[in-house]
């Protein structure tokens, strides 16, 4: 997998803020029925237990914020340890995100431009004429986006991609359907970020690095849903070295070094953390955030580990 498509896709485990953008935005989501028999392993994606010392409890769990009807198999296999729960943290709770306009229009208004320019004045040519077929490709209605920023561009490009180049979708993600499940239970519904702390992220780079980000994306088209769909498989799959390999990030490439350590280390930090409030609460909570937080060296189940907490992977 080219290191660009690899960097891109970090972004799909890591931040659920683009995909509900889209939502938001009126897309018509992509759906997508694949049978269950074309694959040789159950649909058990990694999952921890976290004890203090105490023995208050805590489950981890890493999403994908795309999926198909396998993920239906995988909410059934889960539900006996989500149903143990008090709780359901998330990154943040997208269900109500989209039901309400006001603060949605509010906070996307930071994408805007101000200045009296449009995306085609921060565009090279030939790049804004293959972002704007690609978003139009989608449905996205990239006419009514020309006024806003970089930063936006980046998040419809590459949600566009998914839209039009690969067979899972944002309405089968996991964190969604952990929520609404969450929901139809009356089970209180934890944000450990907020939509208006990631999407000021999202907001918070420089110029180059969206326009690395459209054009590296753009470049790979023919590689973008193949790997997502890859990454999926391995993730169904629950197998660790495959899934943790497949998505370490090389920190330490300069196109990509801060934009990974701010997207995921910093934030696999302040995660952490919340974990530990929640474990010194008393109440158990099933803890589902991006899978690219729990992975590898810098990641959540090494962090609670490193703290002290017993870390036990479940398999189910």
């Amino acid at each position: 997998m080219k290191r660009q498509v690899k960097a891109i896709l970090l972004m799909i485990i890591a931040s659920v803020v683009l995909l509900a953008i889209v939502l938001t935005a009126g897309a018509l989501v992509h759906r997508c029925e694949r049978p269950l028999t074309d694959r040789d392993f159950r649909s058990t994606p990694l999952l921890w237990k976290v004890t203090d010392a105490e023995g208050h409890e805590l489950y981890l769990f890493g999403t994908i914020h795309v999926g198909d009807d396998r993920n239906d198999e995988a909410l059934s296999n889960l539900s006996p340890y989500l149903d143990k729960c008090d709780a359901l943290a998330v990154e943040f709770d997208m269900v109500a995100y989209q039901q309400n306009a006001g603060t949605m229009m509010q906070m996307m208004s930071q994408y805007v431009l101000t200045d009296g320019t449009t995306i085609e004045d921060h565009m090279p040519a030939d790049l804004y004429s293959r972002a704007y077929a690609l978003v139009e490709e989608a449905g996205l209605m990239p006419g009514m986006m020309k006024n806003y920023n970089l930063a936006m561009w980046a998040q419809l490009v590459q949600s566009a991609a998914i839209m039009t180049h690969c067979e899972l979708d944002s309405g089968k993600a996991m964190d969604l359907m952990l929520i609404n499940r969450a929901y139809e239970k009356q089970m209180p519904v934890l944000e450990v970020e907020s939509a208006a702390f990631q999407m000021g992220l999202l907001n918070s780079f420089d110029e180059e690095t969206y326009l690395w980000q459209i054009r590296s994306t753009i470049d790979n088209l023919d590689l973008y849903g193949a790997s997502i769909e890859a990454l999926y498989s391995l993730w169904l799959s629950g197998n660790q070295d495959t899934f943790w390999g497949a998505v370490a990030a090389d920190a330490d490439a300069d196109d990509t070094g801060a934009y990974n350590t701010a997207l995921i280390d910093e934030r696999n930090v302040n995660m952490a953390e919340k974990a530990k409030e929640y474990l010194a609460s008393g109440k158990t909570v099933f803890f589902a955030v991006g899978a690219a937080h729990m992975a590898n060296e810098t990641g959540i189940v090494q962090l609670l580990t490193d703290a002290g907490y017993t870390v036990e992977r479940i398999v189910y």
